[in-house]
């Protein structure tokens, strides 16, 4: 990372030519380390390979970071002061980037904070026979009491697929 050239002013840094297919990485610190601008599936899975990297950061991430990502051309916001804001991500995803709709595919913290933010309108569940380990997490981390609608069931290779929209109150 040292060898990557500080920036200066923390603002929003978006590259000419977005793709309109991203995978957005909400990276609070700004810690993962990418090989490439966008997704490289050795699958080529048509639902990853090849998505625009985005980086959501909070405000305290190293300057050395914000370096790296620009030498890489990987676009990133800033959506709060040392933690995510939801709704302030959402809000620019929308208006700076064009994303109309996200597919979550995170862990119970970062579930948790779209939860809390009542950013979940939606809900895949899939039911495999697996028993899951002492360690773990819940699918929302520290969310609020949300009521979900089932609106569809399939069998898929032996795993049931629930899918839910949210209830309004």
């Amino acid at each position: 990372m040292s060898q990557y050239k500080p920036v200066d002013k923390k603002r929003d840094f978006i590259v000419d030519n977005l793709s309109g297919f991203y995978a957005i990485a909400f990276d609070t610190h700004g810690k993962l380390g990418w090989e490439s601008n966008k997704i490289i599936d050795p699958d080529k899975d048509p639902g990853y390979d090849g998505a625009q990297i985005i980086e959501v950061l909070s405000e305290d991430v190293d300057e050395r970071y914000l370096g790296y990502l620009e030498a890489m051309e990987i676009p990133y916001i800033f959506a709060g002061d040392t933690a995510i804001d939801v709704e302030l991500a959402l809000f620019k995803l929308k208006n700076i980037i064009g994303c109309e709709t996200l597919l979550l595919e995170g862990g119970s913290i970062i579930n948790g904070a779209f939860e809390r933010a009542g950013a979940v309108d939606e809900l895949s569940l899939v039911v495999a026979p697996v028993i899951a380990g002492k360690d773990s997490k819940p699918l929302f981390m520290d969310s609020d009491i949300a009521s979900f609608e089932l609106v569809g069931a399939e069998n898929e290779n032996g795993n049931l697929v629930l899918n839910y929209k949210r209830n309004a109150f």
